[in-house]
């Protein structure tokens, strides 16, 4: 089996409501994801889906298009997509890093691959470990009263646990919402903290001990990635678990936080790490040195979504609270066709049956988002 063809687009998608980060306080409602398709001389076709974003990452939807256009795509047209490794082989001797523009020609491998052999890519990965995903439901800015009121309504809608974005606004606003948002919910609810970035070392030191008080399950990424010996101190002055998330993008990273005791939870994105090979990589370190994961998500639509359920399934070390498997229920519309997932309430259920990723994706949607696209063949 060869790749022959691979089809590739930028896709338009919109959040229900403004994504609110440190990174952009403004917010943004506006989501451009890559969207890439890869046909064998067998006339099987994978599918994959890349979500950077400028501020968070390195790469964006423009510079990965013209990556995998140049570069990594006339590097494996012709390759057998079941040698995954030869794959990433190849692509790493024609470009240093980029694992955004990876990752989708290593998550479309494993699709054809799964359905080559009849199986979900889970089994490809070591097989499954559980059958079903909490979900966790995000929260960004604005007041505490509103905090408190979405996120009462969340947890009545069936979520048991929330992931707050802070670090935009000043951090006495940012432990007024974490409080009122404990005070709504109650005690035993998981609340996760993200600062992507937000803060410097001091203020990351004082503002955790004071969030001490709510009790969060975690604080992700409080100072910038370059500052692992930062990280390091906060984690060392705080008696909550510091999750890595921007800063961790390979494997040597993860053993140098590790080395270092710089983070106690590994955040695992599948396009950050560059696709499911090299984040099962990153989470098999983690596991050997006793660091729980949790298995988050950029800005996604359902393919990404359907990617990290399949790597979710395979960890044994997950954090025992909800984790981002709901960015396309964030989004005003998906690119896959209606009932593309099972839940049992507010838990994703893996797909035991499926053959590859699973899901199939609404091709007048598709053409209806698209904003640019190109096609590569033999």
């Amino acid at each position: 089996m060869r790749i022959q063809r691979i089809e590739v687009s930028l896709v338009q998608g919109k959040v229900e409501t403004p994504y609110v980060t440190a990174i952009n306080p403004e917010g943004t409602t506006e989501v451009p994801c890559i969207i890439l398709r890869m046909q064998t001389d067998t006339g099987l076709w994978g599918i994959a889906e890349s979500n950077p974003y400028p501020g968070f990452t390195v790469e964006s939807p423009q510079s990965v298009m013209q990556v995998i256009r140049h570069l990594l795509g006339p590097a494996v047209l012709g390759m057998d997509p079941c040698n995954i490794i030869a794959l990433h082989s190849r692509m790493d001797a024609v470009v240093s890093g980029n694992p955004f523009a990876k990752a989708p020609i290593d998550i479309a491998a494993h699709d054809l691959m799964g359905q080559h052999l009849g199986v979900p890519i889970f089994r490809l990965l070591g097989g499954s470990v559980r059958d079903h995903i909490p979900m966790i439901w995000p929260i960004g800015g604005g007041a505490p009263t509103a905090n408190a009121r979405q996120a009462t309504a969340k947890i009545s809608e069936g979520y048991r646990s929330l992931h707050v974005k802070v670090g935009a606004l000043h951090p006495d606003v940012d432990v007024a919402r974490v409080q009122a948002i404990r005070k709504a919910v109650g005690a035993g609810i998981p609340i996760m903290i993200d600062a992507n970035q937000g803060w410097d070392r001091s203020t990351a030191i004082q503002t955790i001990r004071r969030l001490q008080a709510f009790e969060p399950s975690m604080v992700e990424q409080p100072v910038p990635a370059w500052d692992i010996e930062g990280m390091a101190k906060v984690q060392a002055a705080v008696n909550v678990p510091i999750s890595a998330d921007e800063v961790l993008d390979s494997g040597h990273r993860a053993v140098e936080l590790i080395r270092r005791d710089a983070a106690r939870v590994f955040s695992i994105k599948t396009g950050k790490m560059g696709g499911l090979m090299r984040s099962r990589q990153i989470a098999a370190i983690a596991e050997a040195a006793g660091v729980p994961c949790f298995v988050n998500s950029m800005l996604e639509l359902g393919v990404s979504v359907a990617t990290s359920l399949h790597l979710a399934a395979t960890l044994p070390n997950l954090v025992d609270h909800g984790h981002a498997l709901m960015s396309n229920l964030r989004m005003k519309e998906d690119i896959l066709v209606r009932n593309s997932f099972q839940y049992d309430e507010k838990n994703i259920l893996i797909p035991e049956d499926c053959k590859g990723l699973g899901v199939q994706i609404d091709e007048e949607i598709l053409d209806r988002r698209t904003l640019d696209r190109f096609v590569l063949k033999i």
